[in-house]
This record gives structure tokens, sequence and C-alpha cells, in this order.
């Protein structure tokens, strides 16, 4: 079943971006790699997951949030602390474990409406897939340029134990 690969799928990705906040701290989450702090990438990781994974039409932005927050190239004399995007991490989590759970083939074919475009459920997800994972890589090689080393990668060999 399809659904069952994407309830897999999610668990690493959920396991990756775990791994990247076990080598994030209160001081290097603001360093800048690029022309970006890495907090504002994960960021926008964690805003895009919570705003399209799930259904796009009905999502409401987190308390904290404040206009162009989640824009990479966008200053707004905000930030957020380690603190603020681990407990939004949990919740988006938590948000996409609910949904996901209630998946199956069928709902997946599902079509629905992003953006102008009409797409499937599969299609939107696959999508924040590809997003997701291209921000974990960006991370990745902030890390490396930084500090010379990278958060552990899970792959698909890669099992680690539930904490």
């Amino acid at each position: 079943m399809i659904s069952e690969s994407i309830k897999k799928q999610s668990k690493q990705i959920f396991q990756n971006i775990e791994a990247i906040f076990d080598v994030v701290n209160e001081e290097n989450i603001f360093n800048m790699a690029g022309v970006f702090p890495i907090w504002k990438q994960l960021y926008h990781l964690l805003h895009s997951m919570d705003q399209n994974f799930v259904n796009p039409s009905d999502f409401t932005e987190p308390r904290f949030h404040s206009k162009n927050l989640n824009v990479i190239f966008m200053d707004t004399g905000n930030s957020l602390s380690r603190q603020q995007l681990w407990e939004y991490f949990l919740a988006v989590r938590k948000k996409i474990e609910t949904y996901i759970s209630g998946l199956n083939d069928d709902i997946l074919e599902e079509i629905i409406t992003f953006r102008d475009m009409r797409l499937t459920k599969m299609e939107l997800i696959i999508a924040q897939f590809r997003h997701i994972f291209y921000h974990i890589g960006y991370i990745h090689c902030c890390f490396k340029i930084l500090n010379g080393e990278t958060p552990e990668y899970i792959g698909l060999y890669k099992v680690i134990p539930e904490k």
C-alpha cells in the first residue's frame, strides 16, 4: 500500500529533523551559512510542512508567526529560538502523524486545489517530501561549512530506535 510507504518515509523525515535538533543549540542556530541563518531555514521547513502537508486550504498560522517570518530571504527583524522551533516541530509532527494515520490509497487519489493547481493528495505529499529533503540537505551543508561535520543522516537503510 502506498499509504504505508508514506508513513514510513514520514517517520524517516521526522528522524532526520530530530538529528538536526541534536546538533543545533541556542548559539549556533543563529549562525549564518551563506546568507541565511540556520533558524530561518529550519522555520521555513517546519512552516511549509505545517501549511502544506495536510490541507493547505485549512491552515492557520502558528500564534508566534509574524508576516513573512517563514520567507527565507526576508529579514523581518524577528527570530525564533531553538526551544520555540523544537516545540513547533513537535506540534507539526503530531499534526502530520495524525493525518497520515488515517490515510489510505483512495484518499491519496482525492483531488485538491493547491495554489491554483489541481493535484492529488499524494502529489502534494510527494512535493512536500522533495521540499523537506532539499532543506534538510541545505541545513546539513550549513553545518558542514560551519563545523566541518553534518548532522546524522537517516536514510533508507538506517534505522534508529524510537526515543
